[in-house]
Order: structure tokens, then C-alpha cells, then sequence
């Protein structure tokens, strides 16, 4: 038996981009697309996935001319010390300030749709608490236990398609640019942080066991999510057509009701919610755990995990502030918004000064 190093192979990070990314059409993200490209809505996360794809390849490149730093560690080389330090800080900002919206959002739908009696801070407590219990067991537990889970998962949403053919209506889809390809291309544009974790993961680029299978990893789990978010969006439109998909607030969920295994097994809603119970935990603890990286690695603290306890503390408190699931949801549209210009705008600046300071080095030599 080999020593474990507490670095993730090929296949387990692969499934840690799946579970921090692909996971996002069960919530609140498809009411976004839907209230900008109405029945065309599939088309904004395929264009803000391609969108990201540049920054991300740029991103790549340089993690490669630098062997064994993340995202943070190149900012600190190419930016200073301090510069490096300000700007890792806002990036933490960024990703606990739509960790906490995206926790408050999934306990809503829970409190919403299956617990309408369990008061939200229990509800949220139980959440944080879970998310924290896991994270804590390292990055290692975290990999292998997303690469175990993966494929029933995976399985469980399959049949969950089979399960709704039935009520498919491939006209509803029409007119395929809904509300016209520009305004669709504007909204994928200014809403390309919906896959700003793909930017932030690469901060997770130290902890693979080599850059190779890291590059492999982002790449197709970064692709595969942004198909299979347009797919589902597409999906509930399929289903439920358009305008009505956009009074649902969780169409995730009401798909799941909507699934029946012929004419007498109903009600198998259950079945996907426990799984999707088991995805959302996952979700938020590689979250959990990429946020206390981002600030450990930021201010230079050599140990990390001994945050994720006050990060969770924070994350809960803070996460009570909102009065309902409409303010949430206004903040976050408000954080893509704004962290879309800087996530996509980082990569070029970080490769101009790598570009800048080849140059100095050579002249001095």
C-alpha cells in the first residue's frame, strides 16, 4: 500500500469541479437565465461558459509556467506581496459573500418545498454544521468522497429525464432566440460569474498531484457542468414551457414532483431530493473549504483548516440576514454582476505582467 500525499488524482478532481459547479441548475440559477432569455434561456450558460473558457485557458497557461502554486500564490508572484494580498482578499470576498447567498437560497428551497414547518435557523444550522463536520476531514476526504458519489448521482438525474420524456414538448422551445441572440448574449456576457468558480478552483491547483491532471480536471468538469446546466435549462422549458417556467422559483424541484414511473408509482420526489441532499452538502464544503484556502493563502497563514470553524460561524449569522428568498436572490443577480468584470478581466492582467517581468529578467541578464 502506497502513503497517501493528501494530493487528488485525475478522477477525484474531476468530481470536485462537478459538485462545485454542475450542480447549480437544481437552484435558484435558472430563474436568472429565464428572466433575461426567456424560452432561449440555455443559451446564456453556454455562452458565458465560452466566455470563461478564455480567461480559464489564460489561467492555465500560467499555473503551468509556475509548477506548484494556485491562484492565490500567482497573484503573490506576479502582483507583490501586498498588491497580491488585496487582490486575494477580494476574490475571498467574492466567493463567501456567494457562499452564504447560495446557502441561504438552498435552504429556502428546502424550507419551501419540504420542510414548510422547520423554522430556517434550524434548517441552516443543520446545513453549516454538516458542511463544516465534512470539510473538516481534508481535501483528500473531500475528492474521494465527490468520485464516490458521482456516478449514482449521475444515474439518479438520468432517470429523472426518462422519468419526465413523457412530458416534453420540443415546439416549446421555439422561437429558438427567444428574446433575440443580442440580449441573450449580453445577459451570458455580464453573468459570466455564475462559473466564476471555475476561475477561483484553479486556487486548488497545488493540492493535485500534478499540474497535468489538474488541467484535465478543470477543463472537463468546467465543460461538462456548463452542458449539462443549459441541458437542464433547456429541460424546463421542455416541460413546463414558457412563460410558466418563470413563475416557478425552484423548477428543479418541480420537476422532480412532476416524475412517474408509469401510471402507478408517483411521488418518487423523495428519492431525488435525498440525493440531492447528499450533492448540496458536498457542494458547500468544497466551497467552505476553497474560501478558508483563498484567505489562509492570502495573508500567507500556513494553516488553513482551523477556519473553516469561524468561516462557518460567519457564513450562518450572516446567512439569517436576508428577510426572504427575493432579497437573496437581488443580492446575488447584484455580486454577478459585479465580480463578472474582475473574474474575467484577472487572467489577461496576470499574463500581461508575467509577460512584463520575462522581459525585465531577460534584459537583466
Amino acid at each position: 500500500m502506497k502513503l497517501s500525499d493528501g494530493k487528488l488524482g485525475k478522477r477525484e478532481f474531476l468530481s470536485v469541479v462537478l459538485f462545485a459547479i454542475g450542480i447549480k441548475f437544481s437552484d435558484t440559477t435558472p430563474d436568472l437565465f429565464f428572466s433575461y432569455g426567456k424560452n432561449a434561456a440555455w443559451m446564456i450558460p453556454i455562452i458565458s461558459c465560452l466566455i470563461v473558457s478564455m480567461p480559464l485557458l489564460v489561467l492555465l497557461r500560467l499555473l503551468s509556467k509556475h509548477p506548484g502554486q494556485g491562484l492565490i500564490e500567482l497573484l503573490h508572484t506576479l502582483m507583490g506581496k501586498y498588491v497580491g494580498a488585496a487582490v486575494g482578499l477580494i476574490l475571498f470576498l467574492i466567493m463567501f459573500a456567494a457562499t452564504i447567498l447560495n446557502t441561504r437560497n438552498y435552504v429556502d428551497i428546502v424550507n419551501s418545498m419540504y420542510y414548510p414547518r422547520t423554522p430556517l435557523f434550524y434548517l441552516l444550522l443543520t446545513l453549516i454544521a454538516v458542511c463544516y463536520f465534512v470539510a473538516n476531514r481534508g481535501f483528500e476526504t473531500l475528492g474521494r468522497s465527490a468520485w464516490l458519489i458521482f456516478p449514482y448521482i449521475q444515474i439518479i438525474v438520468i432517470f429523472l429525464i426518462l422519468f419526465v420524456i413523457q412530458e416534453m414538448n420540443w415546439a416549446q422551445l421555439f422561437p429558438i432566440a427567444g428574446p433575440g441572440l443580442k440580449q441573450v448574449f449580453i445577459k451570458g456576457t455580464t453573468h459570466n460569474s455564475i462559473f466564476g468558480e471555475a476561475i477561483l478552483m484553479t486556487c486548488f491547483a497545488c493540492f493535485a498531484k500534478s499540474y497535468e491532471d489538474f488541467r484535465f480536471s478543470a477543463l472537463v468538469g468546467f465543460s461538462f457542468s456548463g452542458v449539462q446546466i443549459a441541458f437542464f435549462t433547456a429541460l424546463f422549458v421542455l416541460v413546463f414551457d414558457y412563460p410558466a417556467v418563470s413563475h416557478m422559483v425552484y423548477p428543479f424541484h418541480q420537476l422532480a414532483r412532476t416524475a412517474a414511473v408509469g401510471q402507478m408509482i408517483t411521488n418518487v420526489e423523495a428519492l431525488f431530493f435525498g440525493f440531492w441532499i447528499i450533492s448540496t452538502v458536498l457542494h458547500f464544503s468544497i466551497l467552505l473549504y476553497l474560501c478558508a484556502v483563498m484567505f489562509a493563502r492570502s495573508v500567507q497563514l500556513d494553516e488553513f483548516e482551523p477556519l473553516l470553524l469561524p468561516l462557518s460561524g460567519l457564513a450562518f449569522l450572516t446567512g439569517l440576514l436576508p428577510d426572504n428568498i427575493v432579497v437573496s436572490t437581488s443580492f446575488r443577480e447584484i455580486l454577478l454582476q459585479g465580480s463578472s468584470l474582475l473574474l474575467l478581466t484577472l487572467p489577461f492582467v496576470l499574463w500581461a505582467l508575467d509577460r512584463w517581468k520575462g522581459k525585465l529578467h531577460n534584459n537583466e541578464i
